[in-house]
């Protein structure tokens, strides 16, 4: 298992469309988990040079990279598609963040839902309905509520059947909020 994550700093047109002279800006580093404080500095740095106002986010990928896939498809791409050399960063990203190239099979839960109690209600379904252990389930605070992650899949049919009315979507290979920084 490889401690290597895809890492995604981005300031959207949605957190900013009301910030004068504001342009979407987009950065993305493949780097290791024991690393994550290079990236904090860095994520720091990209949202200081946004416009006064603008809101920047940070996410990692919620499963980890596997290099020799990656290197693998990287060469495939190189070779095949004579990329420009000012999109090497771009594409390595890219190929990182392909389904086939993770190492675990861990899944999201994007609970849109700013609600601390239905959200260990529906911790304690997804616990019941996969019989993973609590301690495993992993839950985050997100600008929308909350960011729940399981070690592995599961049939998740009786668990969604009580939850349609809310905004609640399962993101098989995605990317979890870290943290959000609005420009001074």
């Amino acid at each position: 298992m490889s401690n290597l994550y895809v890492y995604l700093i981005r300031s959207r047109n949605k957190d900013n469309k009301d910030v004068p002279n504001f342009k979407g800006r987009i950065e993305t580093i493949l780097e290791y988990k024991e690393n994550e404080n290079k990236i904090i500095e860095e994520f720091k740095n990209f949202a200081a040079k946004g416009v006064p106002g603008e809101q920047t986010r940070l996410y990692r990928s919620v499963n980890s990279r596997n290099e020799d896939k990656i290197r693998e498809e990287f060469i495939i791409r190189l070779l095949r598609d004579k990329l420009s050399m000012t999109r090497l960063n771009h594409t390595l990203a890219s190929v990182a963040l392909q389904v086939q190239n993770r190492d675990d099979g861990k899944w999201l839960f994007d609970f849109d839902v700013d609600d601390e109690l239905l959200m260990n209600d529906f911790v304690h379904e997804i616990a019941m309905y996969s019989e993973i252990p609590l301690l495993e389930i992993e839950v985050h605070k997100t600008p929308h509520g909350y960011a729940i992650i399981v070690p592995h899949r599961f049939d998740i049919r009786g668990l969604m059947e009580g939850w349609e009315g809310y905004d609640i979507t399962l993101k098989k290979d995605d990317l979890l909020f870290l943290d959000m920084i609005t420009n001074k």
